[in-house]
Order: structure tokens, then C-alpha cells, then sequence
């Protein structure tokens, strides 16, 4: 069918002659990870009246992209594409508008944008912690570098001094890492905290030996000497010193 390829992002407070470039391109970024595929979606162009951004869709990927835009409709997976489809409604919301993605005559994704529910928050409230994680990103030009954490599938964003973020370097993409220092913390009225910044000070790199390893240790400084029982105290003592 004529237009099936054809992927819009509306944007009702914006015309192709008001949006600043850099926040069509923000927005433009956004469209593309959520449809992924990069090789096969290309921009058609700007229909004119209300901002409507036009991405053509190769035949080959049409049912790839299809499948994509469904699964983080209905909350599944890739976490990229549920974090764009958070990125355009935080920016429509900001912009004081509302906007949908259509393919064709359907629409397939509504953004509340300016009429959605915007949770409050208490604080932000500092409060020194650690984090555990693998380091996947180190890089800055100025006295504060950025550090990147990832833990599981969360990515924290975190700052330190050069001095700490050269003896981070080698531990990048390496074992996990626990960091401590001081956290920025927010509350949103739902009662989840959300981490908005943290600041490195110091950190060590975790003993990843497996729990098996980690008790076969122990049954054997456990295991009675051959002469007989170990006073308790003496097996306290060597408990401690090691």
C-alpha cells in the first residue's frame, strides 16, 4: 500500500519554520533509535503546517521496524528504544506540546507530552554512597571527567577529578568496580529514587571469586588438625588475622 513504508513523528506546537535545527535534530535522533534499524531508515522529509518529520522505511526492514515499534508500545524490549520513546514525550513536554507517530492513516504511538502527569519530587538531597558496576566510559576535557557505570542494564552517569579517573582507566570494560562518594538523590511522589549525580571519590575493585570457590576456603581452614579440635578461640583469632 501507498505510504505503508513511511514512518511521521507530529509535533503540534512547531512548524518546519519555528523549530530551532538543534531541537529537530534532538528530536530526529530520538525517532531514529526508537524505529532502530539505521541502515534501512532513511529521512524523507518535513511536510509542511504542523512539524511532521517523515522516515522512509526500506521493504526489506518494514516488518523488523514493524515488530520494534510494538514491543516498546507494550513495555518489551530493546531498552534503547524504551529510552527513546521517554527522550520525545520528555521533550514535548518541555516544548509545551503533544505529538504521535503514524504510519499511514494509523497511529501508532500517542505522547501526552504537555498533558501528561508530572510526578513531583523532593529534593535533590546529597548523601554519600557507593555504586558497584563496570566501568564502559571514561572521557573529558575540562577538570571534571565523566565516568559511566554500568550495572545489569542501568547506566549511571558519574563525575570525578583527572587523578581518580586516571586510576580508573585501566578497569575499564574490566571486573566489576564499587565506587564510593557523594550521590544527588531525587523522590519522585510514586516514592522510587531516582539518582541524578554522582561524584567519585575513591573506589576498589571487587574480589569476583565464585561463592563455591569462596566456601571450599573455608571448609578447608575449617577442617579439624590432625592432633584434634581447634580451640574456638585460636579459630576466632586466625578468622580475624585473615
Amino acid at each position: 500500500m501507498p505510504g505503508e513504508g513511511v514512518y511521521e513523528l507530529y509535533i503540534d506546537s512547531f512548524t518546519p519554520e519555528t523549530i530551532p535545527m538543534s531541537r529537530l535534530a534532538g528530536y530526529m535522533a530520538s525517532f531514529a533509535e526508537l524505529l532502530g534499524h539505521s541502515e534501512h531508515v532513511h529521512f524523507e522529509r518535513l511536510k509542511p503546517g504542523s512539524l511532521s518529520v517523515a522516515a522512509l522505511v526500506d521493504e526489506i526492514a518494514q516488518r523488523k521496524v514493524d515488530k520494534r515499534v510494538d514491543e516498546v508500545l507494550y513495555g518489551g524490549r530493546p531498552q534503547s528504544a524504551r529510552k527513546a520513546l521517554g527522550e520525545i514525550d520528555d521533550k514535548l513536554a518541555e516544548d509545551n506540546a503533544m505529538g504521535r507517530i503514524l504510519r499511514g492513516t494509523a497511529k501508532l504511538i500517542e505522547f501526552p507530552g504537555r498533558t501528561r502527569h508530572m510526578e513531583e519530587k523532593l529534593g535533590p538531597i546529597e548523601q554519600p554512597g557507593t555504586l558497584d558496576g563496570e566501568i564502559i566510559h571514561i572521557g573529558g576535557r575540562d577538570e571534571t571527567i565523566n565516568v559511566h557505570l554500568k550495572a545489569g542494564e542501568e547506566i549511571h552517569i558519574c563525575v570525578t577529578s583527572r587523578a581518580i579517573a586516571r586510576s580508573l582507566a585501566p578497569h575499564i570494560f574490566g571486573n566489576v568496580i564499587r565506587v564510593r562518594g557523594l550521590g544527588t538523590w531525587a523522590r519522585l511522589e510514586s516514592g522510587a529514587w531516582i539518582l541524578k549525580r554522582f561524584r567519585i571519590e575513591d573506589f576498589e575493585p571487587l574480589d569476583e571469586t565464585p561463592l563455591s570457590k569462596v566456601f571450599e576456603g573455608l571448609r578447608a581452614r575449617l577442617a579439624p588438625p590432625e592432633a584434634g579440635r581447634m580451640n574456638p578461640v585460636d579459630l576466632m583469632r586466625q578468622l580475624r588475622e585473615e
